[in-house]
């Protein structure tokens, strides 16, 4: 997750005035937005687990889980 602390580093921290766009940061850098992730930005901004799902699973444009192309 090395990757994640630098993103971290990069926006000066996660806050909840720029967890959206931190959270689309980490969707470009891995595919989607890893519950690890998810974890690590409720305890730093205080926000529960379940607020940060419901956040990310009302924007289309959010993926919480990696989505594979179907080979047929």
């Amino acid at each position: 997750m090395e990757t994640y602390q630098n993103l971290v580093k990069d926006v000066g921290g996660v806050t909840a005035e720029n967890l959206f766009m931190f959270l689309g940061e980490v969707q470009e850098a891995f595919g989607y937005v890893p519950r690890e992730v998810v974890r690590d930005v409720s305890a730093r901004t205080g926000f529960s687990e379940t607020r940060i799902y419901g956040a990310l699973t009302s924007y289309r444009d959010f993926k919480v889980r990696l989505e594979y192309e179907k080979l047929i």
